[in-house]
């Protein structure tokens, strides 16, 4: 199972990545003057590279990742620390995975802005934004409240 999760993972790196590189050259090929051809691409591309790494680092190393929550104690709110339970399924690889494709579709609705502004307006912007982080937080809080539940 583990195995077949990792697999998936690797999957959807390399779909976030291909998104990225095609960004890239949609932007350094259509781009209308020489700093959307040239320093936008790059810029875009790699703060979806690392922004998508650092999603996949922190959540496949829970360790690393210093998450507080509100739980109610005694009546009261209280800051407390999240324990992260184990993972012997591999679930983390499916959610590092699509938090890593999520960013980059993220990044290729903000190219698409700059591309076609007449098409992709703010309100497209804000929808997919929206729709994606929805996503996103569905797919981790699902994910993450089944190994809390296995503890």
């Amino acid at each position: 199972m583990k195995e077949r999760n990792k697999s998936i993972f690797r999957i959807l790196l390399f779909a976030s990545a291909g998104i990225l590189l095609a960004q890239t050259v949609l932007l350094a090929v259509l781009g209308n003057d020489r700093e959307m051809r040239i320093v936008l691409p790059v810029i875009i591309f790699f703060s979806g590279l690392i922004t998508g790494g650092m999603i996949a680092f922190f959540t496949l190393n829970p360790q690393y990742n210093r998450n507080y929550t509100f739980h109610r104690r005694d009546g009261r709110w209280r800051w407390e620390r999240i324990t992260y339970g184990p993972d012997p399924n591999g679930l983390r690889y499916i959610a590092s995975g699509t938090g890593a494709l999520m960013i980059a579709l993220l990044f290729a609705v903000i190219s698409s802005s700059v591309l076609w502004p007449q098409v992709v307006n703010e309100i497209v912007i804000a929808i997919a934004v929206v729709v994606l982080l929805l996503a996103f937080c569905a797919i981790y809080y699902i994910i993450e409240n089944k190994l809390r539940n296995q503890l």
